[in-house]
């Protein structure tokens, strides 16, 4: 991996106040003009750390790739939980994708969690279809107004949605939405049936059980992993565009 210092200061490594050339010293880094020491951690949500780079850099990559905290734990013989916490903070600091999805657009929700215990939650997701970008989200219930909230955020109105027979669908051309209703069965109409099959695959892999307690950040994840893919490539593609300063 790159080191942070690299991806921080960039090369040569420069002052990211003044972009004076910084000068090494013993574990920082040295600013004539602005007269401070500068350690490339201190400069984001890295601050506080006791990892090395190296640690850092071996959790990010099994993260990217989908490994679970226990098979991370066997190799390095770091903490079950200080491997959960790093994970939760690569999640954290995954960038947003504001922009609304639009074109040819399936919709469809999905159950999360065990219903025997009582924590189980409905998910709301839209994929668009030529680009594969995605949205989902957390809804109470399968009433219209939720589905159609959800819609009014993520799917723009000139989109053509594609949705089941679900009565709640029903209104969506007062919206504005071109509106088909299809079985999900139809070969080419399942891109949304994937989208949960992959991720409710990968979530009880990486953790056993797909914990609907902390399931928006694992939303936001699977997010990330359809509309951000070079991000999970290596470690120094998501460094270089996720640490940003505090």
């Amino acid at each position: 991996m790159a080191s942070i210092a690299k991806i921080v200061f960039g090369c040569p490594h420069r002052c990211p106040r003044c972009l004076t050339q910084l000068h090494r010293g013993q574990g920082y880094y040295w600013c004539r003009r602005c007269r401070q020491k500068l350690r490339p951690k201190a400069l984001n949500w890295l601050k506080g750390s006791n990892l090395t780079e190296r640690w850092i850099g071996t959790l990010l990559r099994g993260w990217q790739r989908n490994v679970s905290p226990g098979a991370v734990k066997e190799m390095t013989g770091l903490s079950y939980p200080t491997i959960e916490r790093w994970y939760a903070r690569f999640r954290a600091h995954l960038p947003h994708d504001r922009a609304q999805l639009i074109g040819v657009v399936e919709v469809d929700e999905a159950f999360f969690g065990r219903q025997r215990h009582q924590n189980q939650r409905i998910v709301m997701g839209a994929i668009e279809r030529k680009s594969k970008r995605i949205k989902l989200g957390i809804i109470p219930d399968r009433e219209q107004d939720s589905l159609e909230g959800f819609l009014h955020t993520n799917v723009h109105p000139e989109s053509m949605l594609h949705t089941d027979c679900h009565a709640s669908y029903f209104d969506l051309d007062w919206y504005g939405y071109g509106h088909q209703f299809h079985n999900h069965s139809i070969k080419d109409t399942n891109q949304i049936e994937n989208v949960w099959s992959v991720t409710k695959r990968q979530l009880r892999r990486m953790y056993g059980q797909i914990r609907t307690t902390k399931l928006p950040e694992f939303l936001r994840e699977w997010e990330a992993r359809y509309n951000f893919p070079k991000l999970f490539n290596n470690p120094e593609t998501y460094l270089a565009a996720c640490l940003v300063p505090d």
